[in-house]
């Protein structure tokens, strides 16, 4: 589907006013629609709710009772933020470097070095949200990465 095929006008009740003009002012800085902005806003609360107890240190399997009880300053690392780069190429060291679990978030394209196995991606990639191209190798296995990956559109495995 096309990028302006997945474009959909909507009516939202019940925004909070300032912060509507704080991301109106967000987006006009960043030379983007309040959409685009709110867009992105929304992929990365889902992310993070979907990464709630892999946050905490907790399987993602966690029962839900759990996972409510958990406070927020219970994480277990900082998650760090990599987002909006053109291509971006992930070794095994610079996993092994990353001092939280990472988010990539906007990547045009992320591409996996064949260094990196199914156990450290696992270890050490939290999500990959909103990125156009991922590619792999035959060492890092597709449904893993596929199951911490929110909106990406395209996955290729090269051998």
């Amino acid at each position: 589907m096309s990028e302006a095929g997945r474009i959909k006008n909507v009516v939202i009740r019940g925004v909070d006013a300032s912060a509507y003009e704080e991301m109106s002012r967000l987006a006009r800085r960043m030379g983007l629609s309040v959409g685009a902005v709110a867009s992105q806003a929304f992929k990365l609360i889902l992310a993070l709710v979907d990464a709630g107890p892999q946050l905490a240190g907790l399987p993602q399997d966690t029962p839900e009772i759990v996972k409510r009880l958990i406070p927020i300053g219970a994480l277990k690392k900082k998650p760090v933020f990599i987002r909006h780069i053109g291509r971006l190429v992930l070794s095994r060291e610079d996993l092994e470097k990353a001092p939280g679990p990472l988010f990539l978030v906007g990547i045009e394209e992320l591409v996996f070095d064949p260094s990196v196995d199914t156990k450290l991606f696992e270890e050490k990639v939290l999500r990959i949200v909103d990125c156009g191209r991922v590619v792999i190798h035959r060492g890092l296995d597709k449904l893993t990465l596929l199951s911490r990956s929110l909106f990406v559109r395209e996955v290729v495995e090269k051998i």
